[in-house]
């Protein structure tokens, strides 16, 4: 990554970053500081991954996708550069598109750039700016298998993106990964702090969970000096698809991108304070490298349907090999979404960002 930045002139050292790296709520903190940015009259760049339906969501400037013809200026650039790289020294995906997302920036001038991690933190592809600020959001137990297992490790990989002296704001993470955190702050005499979750109806997402979403955001913010309207304009405005997303009133039907054991539950509690109660019926599919079991032994405690969905693409799990058998089985999410159509009922999406896209590309319902 360095070496391609070398080539491309480094434009991520005209850009003002504020890194944000966890597990749950990435995404969620990054569009509240980005909308709260916005209030305050800046012009923000912001990186974020997967998208959901259109590549330019990954690359939003003053909240907006890039405009094509921008992004195809500036990725016919980058094409150019990488295809003198040895075959077997070229860019990753992630790491082509974490260079695109530079150059986008830096070609429109953008204030700020609101800037996710992709995967862990310490080796991230992101993890070559050298930011204002940086954000952590809950800790859960994802990608263990690539980060190291127990909270220690996977504090530790997160923590990864501290830079020596640059404040840090974090969520309550558990223990093990607190004191990882804790020392490393202290080594790289980073002024780091523990934010609380703020309190109800503080924030346009719904959910008990996007409270500390929003107390990172607004903490990001008042660290920028921002008075206090400005911060609750920037949370009542935020808006983020596929996050307990309503997509049909009556009968509710819900989509949510909940892709871990701790999301899961956080999107059947949300919909117990929303909706009461709990679903009928939970449509769920999952890629193959994700905390399946658990995730499915909980829908299951919920008490009602279960839908099986294959994910397009290697990565999606066949629900014909799950550990808890669903009630029904489904080749595509478009053939689920078509018999839920024809026999509605409370209904709630759940497993998988990709999931989430190829539902709201279904029903033709527009994220740019």
């Amino acid at each position: 990554m360095h070496r391609l930045l070398d080539r491309l002139g480094h434009p991520e050292r005209d850009l003002n970053f504020i890194h944000i790296a966890g597990t749950n709520g990435k995404g969620s903190t990054a569009a509240a500081l980005d909308s709260i940015l916005r209030a305050a009259g800046f012009t923000p760049g912001l990186y974020t991954s997967p998208h959901l339906v259109d590549f330019r969501e990954r690359f939003r400037v003053g909240g907006e996708p890039v405009d094509s013809l921008r992004l195809e200026r500036e990725l016919k650039s980058l094409l150019r550069i990488i295809r003198q790289i040895p075959f077997a020294r070229r860019p990753t995906f992630f790491e082509a598109a974490t260079a695109l997302a530079l150059k986008i920036f830096h070609s429109a001038g953008v204030d700020f750039v609101v800037w996710e991690t992709g995967l862990g933190g310490r080796l991230d592809a992101t993890n070559v700016v050298s930011p204002e600020l940086c954000l952590l959001t809950s800790l859960g137990r994802d990608h263990e298998e690539i980060l190291g297992h127990g909270y220690g490790n996977l504090g530790r990989e997160k923590a990864g993106i501290l830079k020596r002296g640059v404040p840090v704001f974090s969520a309550p993470w558990p223990a093990a990964a607190r004191q990882v955190l804790g020392r490393r702050a202290r080594a790289l005499r980073c002024p780091w702090k523990i934010v609380r979750p703020l309190g109800p109806k503080s924030f346009s997402l719904a959910g008990d969970h996007q409270r500390q979403n929003a107390a990172l955001a607004a903490a990001a913010a008042r660290y920028l000096s921002f008075p206090e309207v400005i911060i609750r304009r920037g949370l009542n405005r935020t808006r983020w698809p596929a996050r307990f997303m309503t997509l049909r009133n009556k009968p509710p039907l819900v989509l949510d991108g909940a892709h871990n054991p701790q999301g899961i539950e956080a999107a059947l509690r949300t919909w117990e304070s929303v909706h009461g109660g709990r679903p009928e019926r939970v449509i769920f599919g999952c890629l193959k490298d994700k905390a399946m079991q658990p995730m499915l032994r909980t829908i299951r405690q919920s008490g009602g349907q279960l839908w099986g969905v294959a994910l397009p693409g290697s990565r999606g799990s066949d629900p014909l090999t799950w550990p808890v058998s669903p009630d029904r089985f489904f080749a595509s999410p478009e053939d689920a979404m078509e018999e839920e159509k024809k026999c509605p009922r409370t209904s709630l999406v759940l497993g998988s960002l990709v999931l989430a896209g190829e539902v709201l590309r279904h029903r033709g319902v527009k994220v740019v």
